[in-house]
């Protein structure tokens, strides 16, 4: 119980970016900027630009694995990177028995058993900042020199699936940056921020697939839920974006 309140503390510790510029990083490790050739938030990344930096992430450093979990409608990989120890990674499935075996009580809960955690992304395809969020996230993960993350990653397991919604997302990005000037423009009745009916926020059929956890009728909502019932995760996070006339925090 101590380690999981542990990791429910650092989960709020993540929403922060005070520290994330401070600490030195490994060189081999590729930065967002590095792959996508724009700044986290110059530009809105295409699910495909997220997906070739998070191979790189995968291929570059020992701490990440990924996963294709299935495919949208349209035909785009759903992902899924698994962030751990190297020593974790090496016997992941050892890992997710151990995990099951004590989650369903046939196995004692011990103190040495890396906590699961899973985290979701952009549900809707035009809230732009979770799937950026989770591409800032796993670079600091998999990139950070700073003994406490190296520590963290002893003690969890950690499963980033940075787009639940990759065709909404692509719609919304293709959108907004054809849109779009060098200078960020705050009015809301510019063009930028006016999007065509039907927008982002559903999938390829315009199903709002925050309304398919229970139905399960789409492909994507099938791929995480496989996800979910594999690996029965001791932490859910599942992020969304505020709207511009909203002054509270919703996930």
């Amino acid at each position: 119980m101590r380690k999981l309140l542990a990791v429910v503390l650092l989960c709020s510790i993540w929403q922060a970016q005070a520290n994330y510029f401070n600490e030195t990083v490994a060189t081999n490790v590729p930065t967002p900027e590095q792959v996508f050739g724009f700044e986290v938030g110059e530009w809105h990344a295409r699910h495909d630009q997220i997906q070739r930096y998070f191979e790189q992430l995968a291929s570059q450093s020992e701490r990440a694995q990924l996963e294709v979990i299935g495919y949208s409608h349209e035909q785009r990989p759903l992902l899924q990177l698994v962030v751990s120890s190297p020593e974790n990674l090496a016997r992941l499935d050892q890992i997710r028995s151990q995990h099951l075996a004590q989650v369903r009580g046939s196995a004692a809960v011990s103190d040495n058993s890396p906590v699961v955690i899973w985290l979701g992304y952009g549900v809707h395809g035009n809230e732009p900042s979770a799937a950026n969020a989770a591409v800032v996230l796993a670079h600091y993960l998999t990139a950070s020199n700073n003994p406490e993350v190296q520590q963290w990653l002893q003690q969890a397991v950690i499963l980033i699936q940075p787009s639940l919604n990759p065709d909404g997302h692509d719609r919304f990005a293709l959108w907004a940056n054809m849109h779009r000037g060098k200078m960020p423009v705050a009015d809301p009745q510019h063009r930028e921020h006016i999007e065509p009916w039907p927008n982002g926020r559903p999938n390829h059929y315009w199903f709002d697939l925050n309304r398919d956890w229970l139905l399960l009728q789409h492909p994507e909502s099938q791929a995480r839920i496989a996800q979910f019932h594999k690996w029965q995760p001791n932490i859910v996070g599942d992020f969304h974006e505020m709207g511009t006339n909203s002054s509270y925090f919703f996930q």
